[in-house]
């Protein structure tokens, strides 16, 4: 019960937190044990986001730490999440994962869907982490103990995240192509721990496929900090809006940067270097790269400035009443999270799920309210309804208004500090031309 509540509640606010794209539902049999296979960088969003557009209802398995208590055993257990232990737990607590696997066979061999981590560890990195061979020891006992009739498969999962504890940032799934289990029957036959081994590779190699991955980590800010130009400059039209595209534009530059970090090390440092200083002068500044595309430059005018300001001037009052009868619950997680999470991987598990646990008591409360004032089933819905499309307004709203306050401050630097400008203008120049020339370099190795 709690499982479908959670599915359907989280299908409504996920959405609402990301912008996302599931790609490959077509890869996922309906007649056959499935075992979905992700890489694993956001704590329990990844899990949720999976179950989310599935049909068949999933197995989960979590690190067993936090199945401790009487109500933490329940509330997973009815959220179908089982317990799975590391050697970092004790080796006593390892001896418990014999009951976690037979629970795998059983329902594997009912035909039934598991979710397991193959990485078995949850790290905010653009890098797959070494595969363990848990998942693959699982499913090829459990394919034995059936003479490999069960034709249990594998689905690879990519996981990708834009900015992950950004509002509205963009995630895109992947499912990749089943692995069956057959192919290698006799294989494992002859070996069953090369076998093991192998499927373990074959089975990294192919999510790595699926997601975004930062060969060398020193590079990690740099990519960060070019991501916003590289969308603006190379996006079709100048921009990347749709998930995929998204996605992928950002595939092809991280591409660039791991090709000319190992065959143009230096141009790397020198894009770097200037990246650096011209995201200094865009934060000193309040500024975001989007505002010095040439045509938005050349379209920053006084006559402009007055539209947009009565633009703003008009749904302002709309969007202090959204602020009011939906932001508190929002606020509060996300100060609860500011200071309570430490680890980055479990913030946005803790922000968006708070929040979405919040909002539910928070639009509850104000429901009560306002029958107990009015006592008009009438109004009552009338209200429901306006609070619902009053937050839908304040996310129109709050980007429109971040897009016109940026333009404003534009055009308050153009009249009143030319030199900044035209610096800025100068130092994004050589970014793009350095990329570019960048971009070259891998296009004619990929030849």
């Amino acid at each position: 019960m709690l499982y479908f509540l959670l599915k359907s509640l989280t299908n409504i606010f996920y959405r609402i937190f990301y912008k996302y794209k599931f790609k490959g539902h077509e890869n996922i049999p309906t007649d056959r044990p499935i075992v979905f296979a992700p890489n694993h960088t956001n704590g329990f969003i990844d899990p949720i986001v999976i179950a989310m557009v599935l049909s068949q209802k999933i197995r989960f398995f979590a690190r067993g730490d936090v199945f401790k208590g009487r109500l933490a055993k329940w509330a997973f257990n009815s959220m179908n999440m089982s317990p799975i232990y590391r050697l970092q737990e004790g080796y006593s607590e390892i001896k418990k994962n014999d009951k976690t696997f037979e629970e795998c066979r059983r329902l594997l061999a009912e035909n039934k869907a598991l979710l397991i981590f193959p990485e078995a560890i949850c790290v905010q990195e653009q890098r797959l982490q070494p595969l363990k061979k848990g998942l693959s020891r699982i499913i090829f006992q459990t394919e034995e103990s059936f003479d490999f009739k069960k034709e249990v498969v594998v689905i690879p999962i990519g996981i990708n995240y834009s900015f992950k504890k950004k509002f509205r940032s963009h995630l895109f799934v992947e499912f990749g192509v089943p692995i069956s289990l057959v192919d290698y029957k006799e294989r494992y036959t002859l070996d069953k721990v090369r076998t093991i081994n192998t499927f373990t590779k074959i089975l990294q190699d192919k999510i790595s496929e699926l997601i975004i991955t930062i060969d060398n980590a020193d590079n990690d800010r740099l990519v960060k900090n070019i991501e916003e130009i590289y969308w603006n400059e190379f996006g079709e039209d100048g921009k990347a809006t749709d998930v995929e595209k998204k996605y992928l534009l950002k595939r092809k530059m991280v591409n660039v940067i791991n090709h000319n970090d190992v065959y143009n090390s230096e141009l790397i440092k020198s894009i770097n270097l200037v990246v650096s200083n011209y995201n200094k002068l865009l934060t000193e500044h309040k500024l975001r790269d989007h505002l010095f595309r040439s045509e938005i430059i050349n379209k920053t005018n006084i006559v402009d400035f007055f539209i947009e300001f009565f633009v703003i001037w008009i749904g302002t009052p709309f969007y202090l009443l959204g602020l009011i009868f939906n932001y508190l619950p929002f606020y509060i997680a996300k100060r609860f999270s500011d200071k309570k999470i430490k680890k980055v991987e479990f913030y946005d598990s803790v922000c968006v799920n708070m929040s979405m646990i919040l909002w539910l008591i928070y639009f509850l409360i104000q429901l009560i309210v306002v029958m107990f004032l009015f006592h008009n089933w009438i109004l009552l819905f009338v209200f429901a309804l306006s609070v619902i499309l009053l937050g839908s307004f304040l996310l129109f709203f709050y980007s429109l208004k971040k897009k016109i306050t940026g333009r404003w401050r534009l055009l308050r630097l153009v009249r009143h500090k030319r030199n900044v400008i035209e610096n800025l203008i100068a130092k994004r120049a050589d970014i793009i031309e350095k990329l570019i020339f960048a971009n070259n370099n891998y296009d004619t190795f990929s030849k």
